[in-house]
């Protein structure tokens, strides 16, 4: 029977129940579930709001094979506003059921047909399934490159996953942790480039954001190739009051200058990050010639609570060069920013100009795994 494409309404509910069920019992992980209710949680689609998410399926009869998100923003061109589409959270019983392993692609030409201007964000790294096929029908792939700054470097080495692999790993790993070795390279390395302190900079936690941050939108946008729109309106729906964010407001000489969106988590047995006490800097904002005091800023205050790692994911040469000089390392990114062809063209003239876009976790799936 041909696979047809169906928003998600509310009769589907118990065809998508039994879609996850048969993932579960093929032993697929729990985030990659599709949401079994037909309103979105998070971004629901209310009129008058410029950001919102919709729900689709790819049925079989009376059966869900495949699901994904369309999440719809508007971004800006180097100052030009266009609405920009999201397709999150692929998912396909091809992946359990080879008998199904088209639907995946049935999907993603489906969405690409009904909105030309798509992009992806995250996907796991260029090797895996979704990158590939984006790939092979002629999307533009780029890594978002990872930063990370240990705070506490003997936590750090017992615990982080990717560097204790292997007995020999975990070995070497623990010597350097028990013999101050490790601090001394690392605390060594993060020291070469950081610049002092900024004296008349000043940070504010804030409940929500206010007419300040429109009037920091309004001034920088037009500053970068490609940004997702970050007014009042979009943060305060993006990072709810109810959630566990950290809202910085940063100050230099009175004037605002620009924030910062920070998560404070402690980690349990995480695939990457083990039980560390975990640092994320989700997203900020402010002029390119700012952006090293507000990512100082924001990086800091993440340590005077006293994690032990922070990690920030971004590309832009202006915030890459910010991460730097406030003591961080370049590590290898998962994290990856796919942009159809209508995208790319858009795009494409405003970069040599304008340096990379403006990509932040804060524009994906939102730091869901964080």
């Amino acid at each position: 029977m041909a696979i047809a494409i169906r928003p998600f309404t509310r009769e589907w509910i118990p065809a998508v129940v039994a879609f996850n069920d048969r993932l579960a019992a093929g032993g697929v992980p729990p985030e990659f579930r599709f949401p079994e209710s037909d309103v979105p949680d998070w971004l629901p689609h209310v009129d008058g709001r410029r950001i919102y998410q919709q729900f689709y399926l790819a049925v079989e009869g009376s059966d869900v094979r495949g699901a994904y998100i369309l999440k719809y923003q508007d971004f800006s061109f180097g100052g030009d506003l266009r609405r920009v589409v999201h397709y999150r959270l692929p998912i396909s019983e091809g992946i359990v059921n080879k008998a199904y392993s088209r639907v995946g692609v049935h999907m993603l030409r489906s969405a690409m047909k009904a909105e030309p201007v798509l992009f992806c964000l995250g996907m796991g790294g260029l090797d895996r399934p979704l990158p590939q096929m984006l790939k092979a029908v002629g999307w533009h792939l780029l890594e978002i490159p990872f930063y990370f700054r240990v705070q506490h470097v003997s936590r750090f080495l017992r615990e982080i996953v990717p560097l204790r692999r292997t007995a020999g790993q975990r070995f070497v790993a623990d010597v350097a942790a028990s013999t101050g070795a490790g601090w001394a390279g690392i605390s060594a390395l993060q020291r070469v480039r950081r610049t002092a302190v900024d004296g008349s900079v000043t940070t504010e936690i804030v409940s929500d954001f206010g007419s300040w941050a429109d009037d920091i939108w309004t001034r920088t946008h037009s500053c970068y190739p490609l940004i997702g729109c970050r007014d009042r309106t979009t943060l305060n729906l993006l990072y709810l009051e109810e959630k566990p964010f950290i809202r910085l407001r940063i100050s230099r000489g009175g004037e605002v200058i620009g924030w910062a969106v920070l998560l404070d988590t402690q980690m349990r047995a995480n695939k990457y990050f083990g039980n560390l006490r975990l640092g994320s800097i989700v997203d900020c904002l402010a002029a390119p010639n700012d952006a090293r005091a507000v990512m100082r800023a924001a990086a800091d205050c993440l340590a005077d609570r006293g994690v032990d790692l922070i990690i920030c994911n971004q590309a832009h040469g202006a915030w890459t060069a910010a991460l730097r000089t406030a003591g961080f390392l370049a590590g290898p990114s998962n994290f990856i920013f796919g942009t159809s062809k209508p995208l790319q063209a858009g795009l494409s003239p405003l970069e040599p100009a304008l340096g990379r876009p403006y990509i932040m976790r804060g524009d994906g799936d939102g730091p869901v795994n964080l």
